[in-house]
């Protein structure tokens, strides 16, 4: 911003507007990957499948709760990319109209699509911006959009007084339940609140998700929620914890309340890592406690679990690098 205010300076016979916002203003204003993505170790650069853990762990394999941290980060990853992949493809072309603080793309339907979309982005100050994406059946009049997708977001500025376009912090809201009445929608339900925040490429990276009443894929025709947050820099590593509601006796009649689930792993720029696992409510007396680390290698080198003070094995002093006690997911 303060270079385009010098140019403008010198330019003053142009008639340069150095207050009116252009099209890649607007653009700055939008969450982008970098800022949403929730980033697991990865082996040999290659993240692994999206497996949950088994009943047992096994000494020398990959660690299940690995296993079962990355099937999460899927989860979150999964849902972001889905919109971030929405506003790029809309978002390529200039927008439809320009005119002050306001910039909007369409209504605008690709030719073998069956949902018209419109994005809305405002621009509130400096470097904040508020938008909404909404749907509508093709054919439909525009008093049927629904928004799908909304958010706000504060863009960092440099030293010079530049928006850092993929760094700053911001809200997002995903309705599913609205996009799952528009034409050839997934089979998705719920919403969810996600809040995140960038700073800069040396900086920690924060991912907060609260997914409400989503379609429960174990018991069918039941929703559940979700509570997701990650954290980590490229240099210490990171943490990521998530807690859910579940019945873990499913095909037990006498046993149908749900139980609280949380998970809690952490892990170092490495790769090693730990995770605790606490299952408490529902149907269960008491708590119950699972908890296993990994190397660098993502191998298994330590497992306990309460309910069962026979199954384990490793020294939580030396095979658990420097996560030698249990941290629970306060969630």
């Amino acid at each position: 911003m303060l270079r385009k205010s010098l140019l403008c300076a010198s330019l003053l016979f142009a008639g340069c507007d150095a207050d009116q916002p252009d099209e890649a203003t607007f653009r700055d204003g939008l969450p982008s990957k970098e800022m949403l993505e929730v980033n697991a170790p990865k082996q040999n650069g290659q993240g692994l499948t999206a497996e949950g853990p088994s009943v047992a762990a096994i000494q020398g394999l990959t660690a299940d709760y690995f296993k079962a941290t990355v099937a999460a980060t899927v989860v979150v990853n999964g849902g972001t990319l889905w919109v971030l992949n929405l506003i790029e493809q809309i978002t390529q072309y200039p927008p439809t109209t320009l005119e002050g603080n306001k910039a909007v793309w369409g209504p605008s339907t690709g030719p073998l699509e069956l949902t018209t979309w419109r994005l809305t982005v405002t621009k509130s100050g400096d470097a904040s911006f508020s938008w909404v994406l909404e749907g509508k059946p093709r054919t439909a009049e525009d008093s049927a959009f629904r928004a799908v997708l909304s958010g706000t977001q504060t863009v960092e500025v440099n030293a010079d007084g530049e928006r850092m376009r993929g760094f700053g912090s911001g809200e997002l809201l995903i309705d599913w339940d609205a996009a799952f009445a528009l034409p050839g929608a997934d089979d998705k339900l719920g919403t969810v609140d996600i809040r995140y925040a960038r700073a800069s490429a040396t900086s920690q990276v924060t991912v907060d998700a609260d997914f409400h009443q989503m379609r429960d894929e174990e018991e069918a025709g039941q929703r559940v929620d979700a509570k997701y947050h990650y954290k980590a820099s490229p240099t210490a590593g990171g943490e990521f914890d998530f807690v859910t509601y579940k019945n873990i006796d499913i095909g037990d009649l006498l046993r149908l309340k749900r139980e609280k689930l949380t998970i809690k792993s952490r892990w170092t720029a490495s790769g090693v890592g730990r995770s605790d696992v606490k299952v408490s409510g529902g149907d269960l007396v008491g708590e119950a406690t699972a908890n296993e680390c990994w190397d660098a290698n993502f191998l298994s080198t330590y497992f306990r679990v309460s309910l069962d003070p026979r199954q384990g094995y490793g020294e939580e002093g030396t095979a658990c690098g420097g996560f030698t006690a249990a941290v629970y997911s306060s969630l």
